[in-house]
């Protein structure tokens, strides 16, 4: 077994075009063409993508991407953490990704934040993220257009929380938390 980490900028045409269609497949049900989701993937070349491999072929991957939010007259340099997708589901590949990526963001003491619904967050937490059904309706996506912002509604928030405590914060508080990019 293989463990991969790259930043954007890194990764080849073959390996944006696998991730591209696979999240097509996995979060859009393939309606969405594969094309717009690369145009999107061109926004992560900051972003540190993790790919677990068997015998030369992906089983598991996932991204973190640094996100700065201001909340409450206080900036917070977190990573989003998203498109988490097992291609082979219950052996473990999943598991094994999650891990890599909490080595990587508890080393740096980084909040590391995603959203998922109810079910899945149970996985979250077997792996050692905490879930807060409390955090779902609490962030909002800032796209600078009206008619494009969302909020992400209905979701759980799956998290690390690092040295800058910024989900406590959140927690104490009732303001909306906005999201200066697109969805992770």
């Amino acid at each position: 077994m293989k463990i991969i980490i790259k930043k954007g900028r890194e990764l080849s045409k073959k390996e944006l075009y696998f991730f591209a269609k696979e999240s097509v497949r996995e979060f859009d049900e393939n309606k969405k063409p594969v094309e717009k989701e690369l145009e999107e993937l061109r926004d992560e070349m900051q972003s540190i993508f993790f790919f677990i491999k068997d015998k030369g072929r992906v089983k598991s991957f996932g991204l973190l991407k640094p996100v700065k939010i201001k909340y409450l007259g206080k900036a917070y340099n977190i990573l989003g953490i998203g498109n988490i997708i097992s291609i082979e589901k219950k052996k473990g590949y999943g598991t094994i990704l999650m891990k890599e990526m909490m080595k990587y963001f508890m080393k740096r003491k980084k909040t590391a934040l995603g959203f998922t619904g109810s079910r899945t967050a149970q996985f979250y937490k077997k792996v050692g993220l905490k879930a807060e059904p409390k955090l779902k309706n609490r962030f909002f996506y800032d796209y600078g257009n009206k008619k494009t912002n969302r909020e992400e509604k209905g979701w759980w928030g799956i998290y690390y929380e690092g040295k800058d405590k910024f989900i406590s914060h959140v927690l104490r508080t009732k303001s909306i938390v906005k999201i200066p990019c697109m969805h992770w």
